[in-house]
């Protein structure tokens, strides 16, 4: 990278341009110009009659460019690099910087590259350190394997549920709706579906579902498990939830195995209604009249 001078068609004269930070690559066949660096620098670029009009900050034209197949060139441009050659660097390189922009390989294999040669037109400051690099501890970071079995298995029926929302199907059902929130209970692995048009309606699934646990059996959900998709983040859930001291427990951000009593239920259920629906020879969008 360096300061590059170019003349630029203008009229019948050539306006001598100069380029700051532009990357010199001589045996590349054509020479490229950023629109975006030229607004950047508070250029106007005006195209207009298959003409490119380039106006500098001052307001006078520096360039006009005709189009030529699809691009507009310049024929046979003059260049002249600042110095006779781009600088390649701006003085010595630290490793953590080679590190960073030559993909985050290790110093190691940096330096042996550098010194032997692989690598040319970096000059290593020898007496620079590696610095932390955030980027490689989060890419090479690794969690802990999932249970396969929990350890919170609760023994009353309602104390404890598990929730997940699959959809939107391909196409909807007799009734219109496209998705399915499943809930399990824990202490029984008992599992109802209900059939939804939207994700919104997840809350009034989940009020039905509370009020049959605490109708029928007269116990109370402590505790909520699901993933963090917004119908389960929503304010009204929570609200409501909240209200009622029930403990909400989510999955960490692409964990669903951490739900997965629900991932399995829901998955086990379709698996069900599609056996069905083929042994009863039903057309596939009957399967919620037929669950």
């Amino acid at each position: 990278m360096g300061d590059q001078e170019i003349d630029l068609p203008n009229g019948s004269k050539q306006t001598k341009t100069l380029f700051k930070d532009a990357i010199y690559t001589p045996e590349m066949a054509f020479t490229l110009i950023s629109i975006s660096k030229l607004d950047k620098a508070k250029h106007k670029v005006i195209f207009h009659k298959g003409m490119c009009t380039i106006i500098n900050p001052k307001g006078k034209t520096v360039a006009t460019i005709p189009h030529s197949e699809g691009l507009y060139t310049i024929t046979n441009p003059k260049t002249d690099v600042k110095g006779g050659y781009a600088a390649t660097v701006s003085g010595k390189m630290s490793i953590s910087e080679a590190h960073r922009k030559i993909g985050h390989i290790s110093y190691g294999a940096i330096s042996h590259a550098i010194y032997k040669g692989f690598i040319t037109g970096i000059e290593l400051d020898t007496k620079s350190k590696p610095d932390f690099c955030e980027a490689c501890t989060k890419a090479k970071s690794a969690r802990q394997p999932f249970l396969k079995e929990s350890k919170t298995r609760a023994t009353k029926y309602g104390e404890r549920v598990h929730w997940d929302l699959w959809g939107p199907a391909s196409v909807k059902s007799l009734n219109g709706n496209s998705y399915i929130a499943a809930c399990i209970n824990d202490a029984t692995r008992e599992t109802k579906l209900y059939f939804q048009d939207k994700k919104s309606q997840t809350v009034n699934s989940y009020k039905i579902d509370k009020a049959y646990i605490e109708t029928q059996t007269g116990n109370r959900i402590k505790v909520v498990c699901s993933d963090r998709g917004g119908e389960f983040q929503a304010e009204q859930l929570k609200s409501h939830q909240g209200q009622k001291g029930t403990v909400r427990e989510f999955t960490v951000h692409d964990s669903p195995p951490q739900n997965g009593v629900a991932e399995r239920g829901i998955s086990t259920q379709a698996k069900r209604a599609r056996a069905l629906l083929i042994s009863s020879g039903l057309p596939c969008f009957l399967w919620e009249e037929a669950m």
